[in-house]
């Protein structure tokens, strides 16, 4: 069984830091559970051995040794007599110690109640003028009325969202921040390389952030740059103008850009300096290792997306194998920080739903697209459906808004 002893010298003899997916391999424990590599770091950590920097677990003092629990001496077998009374207190006082020396380095739990009301009962004369600049207004007509706009990605999703007329937007809604989810092998990444491609080509800053695949391998592979480069040749526009245009945060040949400092930094770097329209992530996995923060990561994002101008499609998988639902990796609180959730998808017609936006029977396999909510505009609530074509791209298989019989 492993101890915090083997996780201590383990980091020793990684210089004093590893993963958890490094400790989880090196010391043959499950990461999570109740007898995992992060229960042991959690305690460890407790006691102030170690601390967690980014994703790296680290040792706080190279000469750290994990005390050894003394532990009692076995009952003797024979009778108790009265007289070994007193030796059993001993031991008790002794283990009472031992606790109350273990607890002095743990956090007391917050008392989530007190944290609740406490603010409900401070004074507010003081603070008033403080207090005052965070109530906002609404301004004067001419400065409060804006246009809806599209930003055009040469796709089928242009068609999705519509005006309050129920015109068509020709494009997704201008720092507009949405999830494409779906099953694997939907048609997610080949949606989104297409768009990259177009938009780059149309003049426009785009950021790729890539988690699934590296963009240029010194390899025979077929890699996602040579992948863009023919959806170029095929779509017969510019590639001059694409590498003018698009940007590249590739995860799998820096995996630096995993850890999430960098990553932030790095993505604002690029944003801020190159002033960069269109933001596309595939997928959100590699914003968070563990899918509990995933949610908080896309939200910093979206927020910081939202005041700079910059118009987002976070590419997530589908977390059950379950089809054209809510149900993605991150959890449903991840939708309710973006603006709205794009499925690409397929399955087999079940609901009685499916089978008449799609005039397909149930059982039938189909392919489909659809807008599941946005709350920046007017969108088409029915499915659509779509295939993907023999050279690489996902295509509409019936007009958008369909025509009337």
């Amino acid at each position: 069984m492993v101890e915090e002893s083997d996780v201590v010298g383990f980091l020793k003899d990684r210089k004093g830091q590893a993963s958890l997916e490094d400790l989880s391999n090196g010391l043959g424990v499950p990461k999570y559970g109740p007898n995992s590599v992060f229960s042991l770091l959690q305690s460890l950590r407790l006691k102030r051995i170690v601390d967690r920097k980014g994703e790296m677990w680290v040792l706080l003092t190279p000469e750290a040794v994990v005390p050894k629990e003394a532990t009692p001496p076995p009952a003797p077998v024979e009778e108790k007599k009265p007289e070994a009374l007193p030796e059993m207190e001993q031991i008790m006082k002794a283990m009472a110690k031992t606790l109350a020396e273990a607890m002095k380095g743990a956090r007391a739990p917050p008392d989530e109640w007190e944290l609740a009301t406490k603010p409900m009962k401070t004074e507010i004369e003081r603070k008033e003028e403080k207090l005052g600049t965070l109530v906002l207004r609404p301004d004067e007509a001419a400065e409060a009325k804006k246009l809806l706009a599209g930003l055009p990605t040469g796709t089928f999703i242009d068609q999705l969202f519509l005006t309050s007329e129920g015109e068509t937007l020709n494009g997704v809604p201008i720092c507009g921040q949405f999830a494409i989810t779906g099953l694997p092998g939907a048609g997610k990444s080949i949606l989104v390389e297409e768009v990259a491609v177009r938009v780059a080509a149309a003049g426009k800053k785009v950021l790729f952030a890539t988690a699934e695949d590296t963009w240029k391998s010194a390899t025979p592979r077929f890699d996602l740059q040579s992948r863009l480069k023919q959806k170029a040749d095929i779509l017969g526009v510019d590639w001059s103008k694409i590498m003018e245009n698009l940007y590249v945060l590739d995860t799998v040949m820096y995996p630096e850009l995993r850890d999430w400092s960098t990553f932030a930094e790095t993505y604002r770097y690029v944003i801020e300096r190159e002033g960069i329209e269109l933001a596309i992530i595939d997928s959100v996995t590699v914003l968070e290792a563990y899918r509990g923060a995933l949610k908080y990561r896309v939200m910093e994002l979206a927020r910081y997306n939202q005041v700079h101008g910059v118009t987002g499609l976070y590419v997530n998988q589908r977390s059950v194998e379950r089809w054209d639902s809510y149900e993605m990796a991150g959890g449903i609180g991840l939708a309710h920080n973006l603006d709205g959730t794009i499925i690409v998808d397929y399955g087999h017609v079940y609901w009685q739903d499916q089978q008449v936006d799609l005039e397909a029977n149930r059982g039938q396999f189909v392919r489909i697209a659809r807008v599941l909510d946005c709350r920046m505009c007017n969108f088409e609530r029915r499915r659509i459906r779509i295939d993907i074509t023999p050279d690489g791209f996902v295509r509409a298989l019936e007009p958008i808004p369909k025509p009337s019989k």
